[in-house]
């Protein structure tokens, strides 16, 4: 379970790195971090929800 939550805080991270790193004048690496970053954590929460539901 704890690797879920390190992929949550991962995607978290590749999301706001732009910000953080300050390349948002960058247009392609902007929207790549966002894009990957809302993917691993929609992935990260989706499959936490099946781990959670599959344990009795």
């Amino acid at each position: 379970m704890w690797q879920l939550w390190l992929t949550g805080l991962i995607g978290i991270w590749v999301f706001f790195s732009p910000w953080v790193y300050k390349f948002t004048d960058n247009t392609g690496a902007l929207w790549n971090s966002i894009i990957f970053g809302v993917i691993l954590l929609i992935l990260a929460i989706w499959t936490g929800n099946k781990v959670k539901n599959n344990n009795p």
